[in-house]
């Protein structure tokens, strides 16, 4: 049984996306309901999965790791498991996705530098052909659609 997404678990929820260190007084007072009433509905989107959970956006560069890309892989045929388990274990993936077209995962990393790179490209030239896209910036970064209403239709 899903949970009811009505605007106030929406706003809720952008709210914490922008500032998840929010407290529940405050997040009362964003949706007009008492302190109690917001913990029980985070309550319940975290026991439906829909908070996943809560952590620190980093800023990698000025962490140290400068170099982020997008590294399309075009695994080669029956190595699909392999190229997995391999990414699974790689510290400088960031991200991993299995999508549709010839090449069929798109990988997210972050390293230190343009050899660091290098190394890791090295590492999956056996199982997949490779295309890397550096990222020069990030204009949007965000978890959830900013029309709610526009992307689920109009809600109630």
């Amino acid at each position: 049984m899903g949970i009811d997404m009505d605007r106030i678990n929406w706003k809720l929820l952008k709210a914490l996306e922008s500032n998840g260190r929010l407290g529940y007084s405050e997040l009362a007072k964003l949706v007009h309901l008492s302190a109690p009433a917001v913990a029980e509905r985070i309550k319940k989107l975290e026991e439906q999965g829909v908070i996943t959970g809560y952590q620190a956006k980093i800023n990698l560069e000025n962490a140290g790791i400068p170099i982020t890309a997008l590294v399309e892989c075009e695994v080669y045929r029956t190595k699909e498991r392999e190229f997995k388990d391999l990414v699974v274990g790689l510290e400088e993936i960031l991200d991993c996705y299995n999508v549709t077209g010839p090449s069929a995962f798109i990988l997210r990393v972050a390293v230190s530098s343009m050899s660091r790179l290098d190394i890791l490209l090295e590492r999956l030239i056996d199982l997949s052909d490779t295309k890397t896209m550096m990222i020069l910036s990030q204009p949007v970064q965000r978890g959830m659609p900013l029309n709610i209403e526009e992307v689920t239709g109009s809600l109630p």
